[in-house]
């Protein structure tokens, strides 16, 4: 029997492979743990953002193009990923419960198989299936499973000791099934939605978050999942003292604490992120209208998390909150919309990280945000809550210098 992991590994032993793995949310806080890790991303633009940040990415582009016991990944013993999963991300939808239903069927299918041979059988009748001819994207879905089970299979280093899978939350349901599957060929797997500004984040994201340990003959046991650091934010619910409130809130009655935690923390307000950039009151304005009402825009004060920084965030407006006559707040004057610096802080990268390109607006709201990333994989790789000295190297992270080429030998054109 395989043991268990033990907690005392130091982060040094791990070897992340992070398929679709976008500018960085994730390599970037496993930079910041000491773990290596390699990216694969198909983006030209945001393969350039990984290498201005000093980020490992494979040559080839395309997951599916890739496997685990090729070269530049055949090391790593923790996969990780985010597949894009828009197919079927969108609840109610008729086509996309169909393309859930797909992929949970085909899913099963692929870990049934016994050998190398048998799942290479199974994974061309995978491809073959109307299912992914309807929609490339499903397909995507299930490389993570294609990746582990050959891992398994055909890997002489064996199975991936950690895997770490997440979305948005509608792929709640994927997950679960896959956690299901997991448990069949020896993970301990669970899935769950975590609270991005549970863990300090300054914005209200959800995630639908899976992890599975490899654990044969112990499968049943429980996966570990990060403990909230945070106030989770509620429209209408007062904000906490400074230092926490040793799980009360201000208004005394109980509030969500984690297990065996002394104190949470307020909630990271828009002003705590972007303070030297926005020393005044401010509200945004949301791009997205809600309540199923395009007019009805959401607003957010600078005392409050920032609504879900999506790809177009740029169309956010702000305005300054200023004190009226009867000493009420009142909005003033447009301001500047959010820089990418303030957008990427507000996901909780570095101040400095080098966004490059056109589309950056996309690449930052496409991206798992690092803090909440450090806290998933202490948790996934059981090394316990990360300090507040990894939160101050997160911060404080800047890319190295680069060298400048050598025009040693060059010609005039």
């Amino acid at each position: 029997m395989t043991p268990e992991l033990d907690p005392s590994h130091q982060a040094a032993r791990f070897r992340i492979v992070d398929l679709f793995a976008g500018p960085g949310g994730l390599d970037i806080a496993a930079t910041i743990m000491g773990v290596e890790s390699i990216g694969v991303e198909w983006d030209d633009a945001t393969r350039a953002t990984r290498d201005a940040a000093g980020l490992l990415t494979t040559k080839e582009k395309d997951v599916a193009a890739l496997g685990p016991c090729d070269a530049q990944v055949e090391d790593a013993n923790v996969l990780t990923g985010g597949p894009p999963c828009q197919s079927f991300s969108v609840a109610g939808n008729r086509k996309g419960h169909k393309a859930l239903e797909d992929v949970k069927r085909l899913a099963t299918c692929l870990v049934a198989a016994q050998d190398a041979a048998s799942f290479a059988t199974v994974w061309a009748a995978v491809q073959a299936d109307p299912a992914l001819a309807e929609d490339e994207r499903t397909g995507l879905v299930l490389q993570p499973l294609r990746w582990i089970m050959e891992a398994k299979l055909s890997r002489r280093r064996k199975a991936y000791e950690v895997v770490v899978l997440e979305q948005v939350p509608t792929v709640l349901p994927v997950w679960k099934h896959y956690a299901e599957l997991l448990r069949k060929i020896g993970y301990a797997a669970e899935a769950h939605v975590l609270h991005a500004e549970a863990f300090g984040v300054p914005q209200t994201r959800r995630r639908a978050v899976l992890i599975a340990q490899y654990a044969p003959g112990n499968e049943t046991r429980d996966v570990g999942f990060p403990t909230p650091t945070h106030q989770r934010y509620r429209k209408g619910v007062e904000r906490l003292s400074a230092g926490g409130t040793g799980g009360l809130r201000s208004d005394g009655s109980l509030f969500a604490a984690p297990p065996l935690a002394g104190k949470i923390e307020p909630w990271v307000s828009m002003q705590d992120a972007l303070g030297a950039s926005r020393p005044q009151d401010f509200v945004m304005i949301s791009n997205y209208g809600s309540g199923g009402d395009p007019k009805n825009r959401g607003r957010r004060t600078s005392l409050e998390p920032a609504a879900t920084i999506t790809g177009k965030c740029r169309r956010n407006r702000l305005f300054l909150l200023k004190e009226g006559e009867s000493g009420a707040k009142e909005v003033g004057e447009e301001l500047d919309r959010l820089s990418f610096e303030e957008a990427g802080l507000l996901q909780s990268f570095p101040e400095r990280y080098p966004w490059q390109s056109t589309d950056v607006a996309q690449q930052i709201g496409n991206a798992i945000p690092p803090r909440l990333s450090l806290h998933i994989l202490c948790s996934a790789l059981r090394l316990g809550r990360p300090g507040e000295d990894m939160f101050d190297k997160l911060a404080a992270w800047e890319p190295e210098p680069r060298t400048a080429p050598s025009d040693q030998g060059a010609t005039d054109v």
